[in-house]
C-alpha cells in the first residue's frame, strides 16, 4: 500500500469533536476549581478571581451538554485530537492565574505547559515570595496532568466505539485484557490516588510546612518537578530529599503493577510487568553513576548522594534536584541517557519508557536468533511472556524515530541561536522527556523562539507526538479537493 487514499481517509468532524470536548467540561473543571477554592479560602481574592472566568465558561458548558448523547461514532482520530485538545485547554485554564502573578503571557503559558504536561522546567523568578494558593497551584495542575486528566479522559472517551484503545495506545497505558477500558481507568486512577495520599502523609511527616509537603507530593506522585524553594529539594533534609525521590519511582512504574499485586500476587505481577527491568535498569544505572563519580570527581558521601539522587530524578523524568546538576562531561552522558529511557508505560514518567527499550532489545535478541535457526523454524518476538504484534512494533519503532528526529531538529535550532553543544542538549530532551532539570538554559531572559521550542518539545513529549501531529495536519480536517 503506496499511502492513505484519499477519498476513503477518515477525517476528524469539528462538530463530533466539540461535542466529545463538551463532555470534558467536568474534567477541566477539576483542574481550576480545587486551587481556585485554595485560594479563596487563603484570602487571595485576586488569584481566586483570575479562575472565575474559565470556571464560568466551564459551567455553562456542563449544564448545557449535560444530557447530550456521547457521540458512539467517535472516530479514532478523533479521539487523537479530542486528547491533545483536552492537555491544551488545561494548560490555557491556568495560564490566567500565573499571569496575575506577574508573568508574562509567553512566560505563562510556558509554565502552565510545563505543569500540565507535568514537565517541571520553569520560567517562575522569585517563586518564594509567591502565596501559598500558588504553590498549591503548580502542585495540583502537575498532579492532575501526571494521569488525572489522561485517565478521567479515557474513561469517557471508552464510550466511544473504536476510539478508545487508540486512545489507550497513545500514551496512557497498556491494555489490561482482563478489564474493560473504563473499568482499567478507574482502578489506575484509585491506584493514583492511593499513591498521592501515600505521598502526602510522608511528606507531612518530613517537610517543614503542611502546604509544601502537599504541593511537593503531589509535583512528585506526577513526576513533576515543582516546589515551593528556588533550590529544588536542595534545602530539605537528607531523609526528605531521599523520600519524595523515593516516591517518583514508585511512581515511574506502571501504576497496573500495584493493581495486579492486590489481584494476582507479587510474583505474577512482576512477571506480566516490567517492573523488575525498569527498577534494574535504575540500579545499574546508578552503580554506574557512582563508579564515574568516584572515579573522576572523588566526592564526599554527602556530595555522592546528593548525585545519586539527582540521577535518579533524571531517570524517573521528576526533575527534582538536590543540587545543582552535574555538567561534568563524563556524568553528563549518563543523565542524559537515563532522561531519554524514562519510566515505564502506564507510570507518570516519561521518556522513550523501558517497555519499548524492552521491545527494541527483544527485536535485536530476535534477528540474530533468525540467523541461527533453520529457515522454516517459526519464531515470535515476544516480550514480559507475551507475544509482540506487529502494530506494537510499528508504533515502537515510529515513537522512537519521532523521538529522535524532534530531538535533532530542536538540538540544531539551539545551536543556531548560539546556546552552548550540550547545555543546549541536555535542555531539549529534558523536554521531550518531560523531565524538568535543567543546566540554567530554561530561565525568564530566555529568547522567545527557544522558549517555544521547549514549549512545544513538552507538549509532544506529553502527548508521544502522535496526537499533537495529527492535530495540527491540515489533512485532518480539510479534504482534498
Amino acid at each position: 500500500m503506496r499511502g492513505l487514499n484519499a477519498e476513503t481517509a477518515l477525517r476528524a468532524r469539528p462538530r463530533v469533536v466539540a461535542l466529545a470536548l463538551s463532555q470534558q467540561a467536568l474534567v477541566l473543571l477539576a483542574v481550576v476549581v480545587p486551587p481556585a477554592l485554595a485560594a479563596l479560602v487563603m484570602q487571595e481574592r485576586a488569584l481566586a478571581l483570575a479562575f472565575a472566568p474559565q470556571i464560568a465558561v466551564l459551567v455553562l458548558i456542563a449544564v448545557a451538554y449535560r444530557s447530550a448523547a456521547f457521540p458512539q461514532d467517535l472516530r479514532r482520530i478523533e479521539a487523537f485530537v479530542s486528547f491533545a485538545l483536552m492537555f491544551i485547554l488545561a494548560s490555557l485554564s491556568v495560564m490566567p492565574p500565573l499571569m496575575m502573578l506577574g508573568m508574562p503571557p509567553l512566560d505563562a503559558l510556558f509554565e502552565s505547559v510545563s505543569g500540565i504536561t507535568s514537565t517541571g522546567l520553569s520560567l517562575a523568578a522569585n517563586t518564594e515570595s509567591w502565596p501559598v494558593a500558588a504553590h498549591l497551584l503548580r502542585g495540583w495542575m502537575q498532579w492532575c496532568g501526571g494521569f488525572a486528566i489522561a485517565f478521567a479522559g479515557l474513561a469517557i472517551f471508552s464510550g466511544g466505539s473504536g476510539a478508545s484503545l487508540s486512545m489507550g495506545s497513545s500514551t496512557i497505558t497498556e491494555r489490561d485484557d482482563k478489564t474493560s477500558v473504563r473499568a482499567q481507568a478507574r482502578q489506575l486512577l484509585i491506584s493514583y490516588a492511593g499513591l498521592t495520599m501515600l505521598s502526602v502523609l510522608l511528606c507531612l511527616l518530613l517537610l517543614p510546612t503542611w502546604w509544601e509537603a502537599v504541593s511537593v507530593a503531589l509535583s512528585a506522585v506526577s513526576t513533576g518537578g515543582f516546589t515551593p524553594r528556588t533550590d529544588s529539594l536542595g534545602s530539605y533534609s537528607p531523609l526528605a530529599q531521599a523520600t519524595v525521590i523515593g516516591i517518583c519511582v514508585a511512581a515511574a512504574v506502571s501504576l497496573m503493577f500495584y493493581i495486579q499485586i492486590m489481584r494476582d500476587g507479587l510474583s505474577a505481577a512482576l512477571r506480566k510487568s516490567h517492573v523488575a527491568a525498569t527498577l534494574g535498569l535504575m540500579l545499574c544505572g546508578v552503580l554506574c553513576f557512582c563508579a564515574v563519580d568516584f572515579a573522576v570527581n572523588r566526592p564526599s558521601l554527602q556530595e555522592a548522594f546528593r548525585g545519586v539522587l539527582n540521577f535518579l530524578s533524571g531517570f524517573t523524568t521528576a526533575g527534582f534536584s538536590t543540587n545543582e546538576v552535574s555538567s561534568h562531561v563524563s556524568l553528563l552522558p549518563l543523565i542524559l541517557l537515563a532522561m531519554l529511557i524514562g519510566g515505564d508505560i502506564g507510570s507518570t514518567a516519561g521518556g522513550i519508557k523501558v517497555s519499548r527499550l524492552s521491545v527494541l532489545v527483544q527485536m535485536v535478541r530476535l534477528s540474530v536468533v533468525r540467523v541461527r535457526v533453520p529457515p522454516s523454524a517459526l519464531t515470535y518476538l515476544r516480550d514480559a511472556g507475551s507475544k509482540v504484534e506487529a502494530d506494537r512494533v510499528i508504533a515502537v519503532t515510529s515513537l522512537l524515530m519521532l523521538y529522535m528526529g524532534a530531538l535533532i531538529v530542536f538540538w540544531i535550532i539551539f545551536l543556531a541561536s548560539g546556546i552552548d553543544p550540550l547545555p543546549g542538549l541536555f535542555e531539549v530532551v529534558s523536554a521531550l522527556s518531560t523531565v524538568g532539570l535543567s543546566q540554567g538554559v530554561a530561565a525568564p531572559d530566555l529568547a522567545e523562539n527557544l522558549k517555544l521550542v521547549l514549549l512545544l518539545a513538552m507538549l509532544l513529549g506529553r502527548l508521544e507526538f502522535v496526537a499533537l501531529i495529527v492535530l495540527c495536519l491540515p489533512s485532518t480536517w480539510l479534504k482534498r479537493s
